[in-house]
Formats: C-alpha cells, sequence, structure tokens
C-alpha cells in the first residue's frame, strides 16, 4: 500500500511539472505565492526523493549478492 502510494505520488509530480512547464498560468500562480508556491516546493521534493530512490534501488540491484538474504 505505501509503496503503491509512493510510486503514485512521484508520477504525479512528474506530470505536475510537465504541466508546470507548458502552462504559463500555472507559472503565474507559483510566482505569486501562496498555495501554489507550497505545492509547487512540495512536488519538487517529491520528485527530488523519487529520482534518488531510483537511483538507490538500481545501485542495490546492481550490485547486491542475490544469494544472500
Amino acid at each position: 500500500m505505501l509503496k503503491r502510494i509512493s510510486f503514485s505520488s512521484f508520477f504525479i509530480s512528474i506530470l505536475y511539472f510537465l504541466i508546470y512547464f507548458f502552462v504559463p498560468a500555472l507559472k503565474n500562480a507559483v510566482y505569486s505565492g501562496g498555495f501554489w508556491a507550497i505545492l509547487h516546493a512540495l512536488m519538487g521534493v517529491i520528485l527530488i526523493v523519487g529520482v534518488f530512490g531510483i537511483v538507490l534501488f538500481t545501485l542495490h540491484y546492481l550490485f547486491s549478492d542475490p544469494t544472500k538474504k
């Protein structure tokens, strides 16, 4: 359940930044501050943590011993 929530929030943050990149009205809302600026910061943190997790899990998969439990 927690894994599904974390993956879905990561993909929602990717979708948010794609929309942010292509919609000027959302950029203006973020620049004005308030709720949208806080949401933007939260989505940025989720995106950074998600990318870091993907890199970490990939390195763990590549360099861990499959026979060791």
